[in-house]
C-alpha cells in the first residue's frame, strides 16, 4: 500500500505543480495515521489459519421492542438518526438482522412503567385488524430495509389477551403450564400468520417485508408472574404444539418464514431441565437440545437453527467460558445445526454486579464485546442479536440512549461506546462470512482475537478485544492462503474512550499492530493477487 502511493507520488510530481501536489497528498493522507500507543506488554505471536474453518456467520441484529412505539413518532431528522446509527454501514455499525415485536395489546391498567413495557396488537377482534396500529415501529422496519438490511425476526412475548387463560398478557397462578388458552394453537398460528401475510404484502411498498423468522414465544422456561412486562411461559409440550400449529400455517400460506425456537432465557437450559417448573407444574420444561435437535421433523421447521439468550452467564471467569464449552460439547451430537444468540443485555455482568446504572462508556462496551467474543468463539454461534437497539433506561440494556418520556420532550440520543464496539463486528462480519481458527488471543482478562473470511475468500477481519489496561502489540502469521495470494496490509477500525468505530491509515501486515488498551479493534484486508 505504501510503496503504490510512492509510486504515484513520484510520477504526479512530474506533471503537476507544487501547490496541486500538496492538495493531493493531503487528501491521500487524509485518514489518520494508526495510533503507536508505546507497548507496555510482552509480543504475543498470534496465527490466523485461514483453511480451518468454523460456523457461518448469519447476522448481528437488536430489537425494536417497546421503545420505537416512542422513537418512531419522533421529527424525520431525530428517527433518521437513531435509523442511520443502527442500520448504515457508513454512519453507523451496519446491523443485519431487526427483530419487530408483534405486540400483544396495551395494558396501561396492570403492566409496570406505562406505554414503555407494553405494546399494541394489530387485532381487534378474532380474525379482524387495524393494520393502522404499531405504525412507529413499522417506520423502523421500512429504515431497515432501506438501508439495506436483509433479515427480519418477528417475535411474540405473549398471545394477545382474548387468548390467554387469565385473560391478561402475563401469566399469573391460574395459567397452569402455559397461559396460552387450551385448544388455541391453531388461533394463535393463524393470529402469527395473518400479520406476517399482511407484512409481505403491505400496500406501502416501503415497508412491505418478507420475514425470514417467526419467534412465537419468548424464554419459555420463566414463570412470567407479574406485570412487569408481557409474557408466556409454556412447558416443552406445550411449545412443540405451538411450533407444529404454525408450521402448518405457514406451509398453507406459502410463507417463508422458519419458525425461531426455543429462545431460551438461559445457555444452561439448553442442555438441562428447569426443575422449579416441572415441580410447579408437572411438566418439563427446558434441555431444548434433546427436546428438539432428536427429531428430526422439527430441523426443518426451525430450519435448522436452535436458539439462547446469554443472559446469566457472562460472570467471569466461573461461567463465561465453562458454561459455553458445556454447551458446545453437547452441541456436538447435533451436528447440521446452528446455534443463534438471540437476546442479550447486562443483567449479571463479569462481576455479578447487575445491570442497573446507564453506561456510555467503554466498561460496559468492553463486557459486551467479550460476551460477543465468546458466543461466537467457545459456542460458534452463528448470529448475534441484543435486546434493546434504543432504551430510556437507567439501566445497562441499550445500545442508543434517550432520555425522552413524553411527547414534547427533547428528542435527546446518545450513543454509547457499546453501540460502535458492537459495530466492530457488525459492521464488517457481514452474513455469509466464516470464522477461520485465530490463536495467541485467548485471555478472557487480556487480549481476545477472533477472524473471519468473506464468502469469495478475499478479504479477511479480525477482531480484537482488549480487556486490560496495558497495550498490547502483536504480530501476524496469516496460514493457509490460497497460492498466488497474500495479505499485505489491513485497515483498524478503533473504538476507545477516544475513538467511535474510527478509521485509521492501512498499515502492514508484516509490520507489529499495538491493540491499545481497553478498545476494540477490527482489521480488515484484501487478500491480494
Amino acid at each position: 500500500m505504501r510503496s503504490a502511493i510512492k509510486l504515484r507520488v513520484i510520477f504526479v510530481a512530474l506533471r503537476f505543480p507544487a501547490f496541486l501536489l500538496a492538495c493531493w497528498l493531503a487528501a491521500i493522507y487524509s485518514l489518520a495515521d494508526s495510533p503507536k500507543p508505546e507497548s507496555t506488554s510482552p509480543l504475543q505471536k498470534v496465527t490466523v489459519r485461514v483453511g480451518k474453518t468454523f460456523q457461518v456467520i448469519d447476522n448481528f441484529g437488536a430489537s425494536d421492542c417497546w421503545t420505537m412505539q416512542k422513537i418512531g413518532g419522533w421529527s424525520e431528522p431525530s428517527k433518521n438518526r437513531i435509523a442511520d446509527l443502527l442500520f448504515s454501514t457508513t454512519e453507523g455499525i451496519g446491523l443485519t438482522c431487526w427483530r419487530f415485536n408483534i405486540g400483544a395489546g396495551l395494558d396501561y391498567a396492570h403492566i409496570g412503567e406505562g406505554s414503555w413495557r407494553t405494546a399494541e396488537t394489530f387485532e381487534i377482534a378474532e380474525g379482524q385488524y387495524d393494520w393502522s396500529r404499531q405504525a412507529n415501529e413499522r417506520w423502523f422496519l421500512g429504515a431497515a430495509k432501506a438501508r439495506g438490511v436483509e433479515q427480519f425476526v418477528a417475535f411474540a412475548n405473549s398471545p394477545p389477551a382474548r387468548m390467554t387463560r387469565n385473560g391478561l398478557t402475563y401469566c399469573d397462578d391460574s395459567s397452569d403450564s402455559t397461559n396460552l388458552k387450551e385448544g388455541f394453537e391453531g388461533q394463535y398460528a393463524r393470529y402469527l400468520a395473518d400479520i406476517l401475510q399482511f407484512l409481505r404484502d403491505n400496500p406501502d411498498e416501503s415497508q412491505r417485508i418478507e420475514f425470514d423468522w417467526v419467534s412465537p414465544i419468548n424464554e419459555p422456561q420463566w414463570p412470567w408472574t407479574g406485570n412487569s412486562q408481557e409474557g408466556c411461559r409454556a412447558s416443552n409440550d406445550d411449545l412443540k404444539a405451538v411450533i407444529r400449529a404454525l408450521d402448518k400455517e405457514l406451509r398453507a400460506r406459502s410463507l417463508s418464514a422458519k419458525i425461531l425456537a426455543p429462545e431460551s432465557g438461559i445457555l444452561y437450559g439448553m442442555r438441562a431441565e428447569h426443575v422449579g417448573l416441572r415441580t410447579l407444574f408437572g411438566e418439563a420444561y427446558g434441555d431444548y437440545l434433546d427436546t428438539f435437535c432428536r427429531d428430526s421433523a422439527y430441523k426443518e421447521m426451525l430450519g435448522g437453527v436452535i436458539c439462547s439468550h446469554s443472559y446469566r452467564n457472562d460472570i467471569v471467569p466461573e461461567r463465561l467460558v465453562p458454561e459455553r464449552a458445556r454447551f458446545r460439547e453437547k452441541m456436538k451430537a447435533y451436528p447440521g445445526w446452528r446455534y443463534w444468540q438471540t437476546e442479550y443485555c447486562v443483567m449479571q455482568g463479569p462481576e455479578n454486579a447487575g445491570g442497573g446504572g446507564r453506561d456510555l462508556g467503554m466498561k460496559t462496551a468492553l463486557d459486551v464485546a467479550r460476551v460477543i467474543h465468546a458466543d461466537l468463539t467457545v459456542c460458534n454461534a452463528s448470529a448475534w442479536q441484543w435486546w434493546l437497539a434504543v432504551s430510556p433506561h437507567d439501566y445497562k440494556d441499550g445500545l442508543i440512549y434517550t432520555d425522552y418520556r413524553n411527547p414534547g420532550d427533547a428528542e435527546t440520543i446518545y450513543p454509547s461506546k457499546l453501540l460502535w464496539a458492537f459495530g466492530n463486528f457488525s459492521r464488517f462480519v457481514r452474513p455469509g462470512y466464516t470464522r477461520v481458527s485465530l490463536t495467541g488471543a485467548d485471555d478472557e482478562f487480556g487480549l481476545l482475537g477472533s477472524a473471519y473470511v468473506s464468502p469469495a475468500k478475499d478479504k479477511v477481519v479480525l477482531v480484537f478485544v482488549n480487556m486490560s489496561a496495558s497495550n498490547k502489540p502483536v504480530s501476524l502469521r496469516f496460514k493457509g492462503c490460497q497460492r498466488g495470494r497474500a495479505i499485505e496490509s489491513f485497515t483498524p477500525w478503533i473504538t476507545s474512550d477516544s475513538d467511535d468505530l474510527k478509521e485509521y491509515a492501512p498499515v502492514r501486515a508484516d509490520d507489529v499492530y499495538t491493540v491499545p488498551a481497553r478498545s476494540v479493534v477490527t482489521l480488515v484486508s484484501e487478500i491480494s493477487r
